[in-house]
């Protein structure tokens, strides 16, 4: 070959080989991550009306708590996928269900009486 050029065939099997290899590992890694997220979001929205909302999630294969996931391989790559999309805008955070609203004292009747009209006694006579 010839001479000037064999430097840079060397240099851009380098570049291949230490930057762009890498990279294309690392944004793989993203991608399967954030496949990873959207499902265990979409099993959460799934299991938003049941009954047992914990037990729901548990038999799609997801944790309703921190680790959310069973196994380490999708932890990490979920974990990788939430730490980088964060830093993007991304929000992977599920909002807690509204509290139950509980009846105030206040708003209870005092007496189940009085919620019943009195009866009307007859007016007392003025016959003297």
């Amino acid at each position: 070959m010839n001479e000037k050029i064999e430097p840079l065939i060397r240099l851009a099997k380098k570049l291949l080989l230490w930057l762009i290899l890498p990279l294309v590992l690392v944004v793989f890694a993203f991608i399967l991550g954030e496949q990873f997220e959207v499902g265990r979001l979409a099993a959460i929205a799934s299991c938003e009306g049941s009954m047992n909302t914990n037990a729901c999630v548990r038999s799609k294969g997801y944790l309703s708590y921190a680790p959310h996931y069973p196994d380490l391989t999708r932890r990490y790559f979920g974990g990788f996928a939430r730490m980088i999309g964060g830093d993007l805008g991304a929000s992977y955070y599920v909002a807690p269900p509204p509290p139950v609203a509980v009846p105030k004292a206040s708003d209870a009747p005092a007496d189940e009486d009085a919620d019943e009209p009195e009866e009307k006694k007859p007016a007392p006579s003025n016959k003297k």
